[in-house]
């Protein structure tokens, strides 16, 4: 089986960490690096928590390069950065208070900035890459802007952000596109397919109380820190009322939804669409208007958007598990 070229783009908190865990230890996947932004905490932050989620799964093979502290254009008050920098779900360290038991890695950190090293990664493999963008799209937004011909090396991008019916930090945004709705823009715009997983789909992509009991069996290094950290987003977003869905208990895995469909579409269900990023609205910031009754009757050519709007629920949860089962098996001789 021929191996999917990807390069993830993420801004390391739980649902981040936790889904380069299940990335790195994917016999489908060829990991050709990682971009950091801003977004569920500061760079630094964020930075620092995937170089050690690497390092702890054993992968500090995967170069690593930093990106943007700040949205492309939209300035944010100090207020603003912390609501919108998840410190209030995430933590103040972005992994719910998990610290690791070593010191803090730098291997794999590479030189250039995340869109020098994502275009010249690109434009150097041979053929078409995936980038998978789990933050805001400011990395790509650059990346775009900076280098026009990217279009010609990336195969697609897959986001987990958007919404088609509700909101989170304004009416109608979700928080990764709250980020930086500019970067949003460029992404869009740029004639690249791009797979949304947004939150009307990942809040489906839950992991419940019991089979959250089931991770506490874990006794891998990988497994027991997975297991620390969900349990915490997991009670974060219980005081927010945000731990039942569809009349289950648990947490919703976000960004693990975007691999999910990566390395498992026949889970899914999604449709094309046209899209616009509004970036200018005050009321309406950063909504992603998707064109989802057909109202412009737009040719196919020109509906940029492929909205992913399904989740088999329990196919997701057996594939989660699974990743982390299998650094249960692979540790199993040394615990």
């Amino acid at each position: 089986m021929k191996k999917i070229p990807i390069i993830f783009d993420v801004d390391t908190g739980i649902d981040d960490g936790t889904t380069l865990m299940m990335a790195c230890i994917s016999e489908n996947l060829e990991i050709l690096g990682v971009t950091v932004s801003h977004g569920n905490n500061y760079l630094t932050h964020t930075l620092r928590n995937t170089l050690n989620v690497l390092k702890l799964c054993g992968r500090e093979d995967i170069p690593v390069a930093a990106g943007a502290a700040a949205p492309i254009l939209r300035k944010m008050d100090r207020d603003q950065e912390q609501e919108a920098g998840g410190m209030f779900v995430h933590g103040e360290n972005g992994l719910g208070g998990y610290e690791f038991p070593f010191e803090d890695a730098r291997k794999a950190l590479r030189k250039e900035k995340a869109w020098d090293f994502v275009y010249e990664t690109v434009k150097n493999y041979g053929k078409p890459v995936v980038y998978c963008c789990l933050g805001p799209l400011t990395n790509a937004g650059i990346l775009l802007r900076k280098y026009p011909d990217a279009s010609d090396y990336i195969r697609c991008f897959v986001n987990m952000g958007g919404y088609i019916r509700e909101g989170t930090l304004s009416p109608m945004s979700s928080v990764n596109i709250f980020y930086d709705p500019h970067g949003a823009e460029i992404v869009m715009d740029s004639g690249i397919p791009f797979y949304m997983c947004p939150g009307d789909l990942t809040g489906d992509a839950l992991i419940t109380l019991e089979e959250m009991k089931e991770m506490e069996k874990f006794r891998s290094p990988v497994g027991k820190a997975a297991c620390a950290m969900i349990h915490s987003y997991y009670e974060t977003c219980a005081k927010l009322g945000e731990n039942v869905v569809n009349g289950l208990v648990g947490q919703s895995m976000h960004d693990n939804c975007a691999l999910a469909f990566i390395e498992h579409p026949e889970l899914f269900t999604y449709g094309r669409y046209y899209c616009r990023v509004e970036s200018q609205s005050r009321l309406c910031v950063a909504m992603t208007v998707i064109d989802y009754e057909d109202t412009l009757r737009l040719p196919k050519d020109q509906k940029n958007l492929f909205f992913v709007d399904s989740v088999d629920r329990e196919g997701f949860a057996r594939y989660f598990m699974e990743c982390f089962q299998k650094y249960e098996d692979r540790e199993g001789g040394r615990l």
